[in-house]
């Protein structure tokens, strides 16, 4: 049973075996009657408005989606007697730490509103499991690419060179795009969310990741050798307060739930290009 509004979702990617409510997640009257009438075992909460400049522009709106979305889908979950509850977070929960690859012990810090409402419903579900015996496990993801990416809205840097490669366009970095990212394959992480389903812990948090760095400059010129195009790239000005370095610990997924990537990022950007390619 899928829930979505589809307001940065694709409708025709959802799999026809699949069951699909169009709702908002802070309807809470409507998400209750899905849940209440499917009774599923598990949530996988992804739902998100993860648009920095939305957020920037109507900071309430965004704190009203991801924050209290959350709680609502949260409480329905606990009302309905759901077992375990997998909450998609991020490595924006962890700010400007150059302690890398961080780890999870790390201390929260984040700096953007989006990694602020992140950490707070991890801190909710925790609470939740103590209080309610709800089993939740938090998957903060690293920087997620691949296909479907973005179809609807800008998405993640590599979505947004494909685009721009796909329409002959030059390619446009901030800054001298020696900012790295820990970029992991979209397979990769519903693996992770599958996996985390086998947890026996109460609650627990874990990085999914690559624990490898990549900068921007990287993927730009691997896409340009994979796609065979000549665009310019055009340096602009460095995003005020951007994270210059970033790269996340997934040993203890690794440990503990036996999840690793398998994607790595050569065959990861000749497949996401190759959807974008074919597709627009």
């Amino acid at each position: 049973m899928i829930l979505d509004d589809f307001s940065s979702g694709n409708e025709k990617f959802v799999n026809p075996k699949a069951q699909v409510a169009r709702c908002d997640v802070r309807d809470a009257k409507t998400v209750s009657g899905v849940v209440s009438e499917f009774k599923p075992e598990a949530v996988f909460h992804l739902a998100a408005q993860i648009d920095l400049r939305k957020s920037i522009e109507n900071p309430q709106e965004d704190y009203d989606i991801n924050v209290n979305g959350s709680k609502n889908v949260l409480d329905v979950a606990v009302k309905h007697g759901v077992k375990k509850f997998i909450f998609a977070s991020s490595a924006a929960v962890y700010g400007d730490n150059q302690n890398l690859p961080i780890k999870e012990i790390e201390a929260t810090n984040a700096q953007t509103q989006y990694g602020k409402s992140k950490a707070e419903i991890e801190s909710e579900l925790k609470e939740y499991s103590q209080l309610y015996g709800i089993k939740s496990v938090v998957l903060r993801f690293a920087n997620v690419y691949g296909p479907r990416q973005g179809t609807i809205g800008e998405g993640g840097v590599i979505a947004i060179f494909c685009k721009l490669l796909n329409q002959n366009k030059p390619l446009k970095i901030f800054g001298t795009g020696e900012q790295t990212r820990d970029f992991v394959f979209v397979e990769d992480i519903v693996v992770a969310n599958i996996r985390a389903l086998s947890s026996k812990k109460d609650f627990a948090i874990y990085n999914v990741s690559t624990s490898r760095e990549t900068s921007v400059n990287t993927i730009a010129n691997q896409l340009l050798k994979i796609s065979g195009k000549s665009c310019k790239i055009e340096h602009q000005s460095p995003v005020k307060g951007e994270v210059l370095r970033n790269s996340l610990d997934n040993h203890l997924i690794i440990e503990e739930l036996a999840w690793k990537p398998n994607i790595d990022l050569q065959e990861g950007l000749n497949r996401t290009w190759d959807f974008f390619n074919t597709s627009l």
